[in-house]
Parts: C-alpha cells; structure tokens; sequence
C-alpha cells in the first residue's frame, strides 16, 4: 500500500481527492496520513467524507479511517463499477469538489456511463468550483478531449445551508484526447452568467455583479453578453461567471458573494481574475489549471496550453500526478505566463 503525505505542498483536501481518484485509475491501494494538516481544522469534513465514500462505492472498494475528523484513511479500489450513484450531502459542502473526484475516476474504466444524482451540498462555495464554473469551463474542456459529460441544475444551493439538486452524467471514452492549448486570440465576446437567490432579487444583486463586469470588459475594449438568473435556494446567495472561447480553450473568472460582499466587489473580483488571464494572453485560467492537470495525465497522447501563475495547488497536483502515474509535466515561465506541458 502506497503511503502519501496529506501535508504535503498546499496541504489540503486536494492532495486527498487526487489521490484517491487516481487509485481507480492504476488499482493500487493507497494510504493517505496527516490530512488537510495545513487548514485550520484538519482532518476530514463532511464534503470529503462524501466523496471517498463515493469513490468506494463507485468502484466496490474498501475504505478504513472515514470518520469526521480523521487525519489517516485507507483505501483499497476494486473494479466492480456502479453506473448510478445517489449522493446525500447534508451540509453546504462543495459539489463541484466532489464532482472532481468522480470525474478522474470514471475514467478507471473505458466506455462507462455513470449517472450521479446530488441532493443537498451547494452549487456556489468558496475556494472551490462552482457548478457552472464546471459546466461551462472545465467540462467544456473535457468535452474537447472525447469526454462525455452532462450537468443539470435542478435547485441552487448556497453557503449556509446548501440544499442543492443536481444531476450529472458522465461516459468516459475509449480513447482519451490530448489537447493543444497554444492558440490564443483576443475574444470578441464574453458571457457574463449571474445568479442570486430570489431573496436578493429587490436589491437587483444579480443585476449589479453583472453590470460592474461589463464595466470592467468594455473598459478592455470587449463586448459582453449578459444573462440574469434568480434562483429558489435556502439562503441568500449569490455568484457569476465570466468565460469565452478562446480556440478548443475556454478563458474564465469567477467569484461567489459573501455576506459582507457587495454586489460591486464580487463583481470586481470575478472581472479582475478574467482580465489576468486575458491580459497574459493564457488560454488557461490558474484555478482551472489544477483541474485540468490530472484528466490530462491520463490521455492518450500530450497536451500543452499557458497560464499566467502556478498556485500551491497546481504545484502540488503536479507533484503527485507524476508520482502516481509516471508522466512528465514540465513548465516554463515565458514572459508573465507560464506553458505547461503533460507529456504522456
């Protein structure tokens, strides 16, 4: 059984989810100690639970140590694959995060369709993806290298209290693509997705994020396309995306509102994450980099595409990733972005 070091770089719920997933990928049982040792409460919490869990019981495995708070847990993979999953998440626990966990391992297995019903969690949450950031990023990118997916939002669900629906499908494919992301060109046009829970709808929130971003755009020379979506959920909430097609590359920005957030500031936020990525000319943005790096380890052939930094997290991944599989992932720092290449 092969040991990781859940302190390791960044030292969070990451260097878990990775690890795990990849184990359905080489069938190897793996042992992860001092978990998420870096955060302020380490050890596992509700939404990481669920997600090993879910891994488990996607694949028939064995798991030791999934207990709230646990710094150590086993898990020994096996390969009699469920097609359909119903997942609980009682909190306000990140789908997204678990979503990245059950999209590695699928793909254990060549020409497997797996349905994967949510109830509960929450659609927006901070430090982690939203379910649109997803739908419209990141599996949009995996979409390009023959990956089969779907995403439905059937109820929103925001920190506190979650309470999300969402339905997602994914088929993995018999032959992984690579991708070439080199090609970068200045987009025409930028979709500006925002949403707010019907509690803010007088306050005109959804309305403001947006118009600060295509503020922010045009102030760039670029035109948006805004779309407007308030949401039955729990709680108030809020969040916006910002993304274009850049070549077989998507270019995005995101941010989720918080309490004490104006609508401007989130906004702001999301517009300057989306402008760093332009204005370095990357095809990549630097949260998506992380994501993208462990789908692509696992393709047929190479991929290539620039981003403007490496954040704890992608160092880490990139750590792991090539330990675990055995490729090479090399970067360069050009000018002020960085191309990375997974050579397989």
């Amino acid at each position: 059984m092969q040991v990781y070091d859940g302190s390791l770089g960044e030292g969070g719920g990451s260097i878990l989810r990775l690890v795990t997933s990849l184990a359905l990928i080489t069938q190897e049982p793996v042992k992860i100690v001092n978990i998420r040792k870096n955060r302020p409460k380490s050890g596992l919490r509700t939404q990481h639970l669920v997600g090993v869990r879910s891994l488990a019981k996607l694949c028939g495995g064995e798991l030791e140590g999934d207990f709230l708070g646990s710094e150590t847990i086993s898990f020994i993979p096996t390969n009699s694959w469920r097609s359909h999953l119903q997942i609980s998440v009682s909190t306000a626990g990140s789908l997204g995060l678990i979503l990245q966990s059950l999209q590695m391992a699928v793909l254990g297995v060549k020409n497997h369709t797996l349905k994967v019903e949510f109830q509960g969690g929450a659609t927006f949450g901070k430090w982690a993806p939203s379910i649109p950031y997803v739908n419209h990023v990141t599996w949009e990118i995996f979409r390009q290298m023959n990956f089969g997916l779907t995403l439905k939002i059937h109820r929103h669900g925001f920190y506190p209290k979650g309470g999300a629906s969402v339905s997602a499908v994914m088929h993995s494919p018999s032959f992984l693509q690579g991708l070439n992301l080199e090609f970068f060109q200045k987009p025409k046009l930028v979709y500006i997705l925002s949403f707010a829970s019907k509690h803010l709808q007088k306050a005109r929130v959804a309305e403001r994020q947006a118009d600060t971003i295509a503020t922010a755009l045009l102030n760039n020379d670029i035109e948006s396309k805004i779309s407007i979506e308030y949401v039955n959920a729990n709680n108030p909430g809020s969040g916006v995306l910002i993304f274009s097609r850049i070549g077989d590359s998507v270019l995005s920005g995101d941010f989720v509102g918080e309490p004490k957030l104006s609508a401007e500031k989130v906004g702001q936020k999301a517009s300057e994450r989306y402008i760093v990525s332009l204005n370095s000319q990357s095809t990549v943005d630097p949260f998506l980099t992380d994501q993208i790096l462990p789908i692509m380890a696992t393709a047929h052939n190479s991929s290539t595409f620039y981003t403007p930094y490496l954040s704890n997290h992608t160092k880490t991944n990139i750590r792991l990733i090539q330990e675990v599989l055995g490729v090479e992932i090399h970067t360069e720092k050009l000018n002020n972005r960085f191309k990375v290449s997974v050579d397989v």
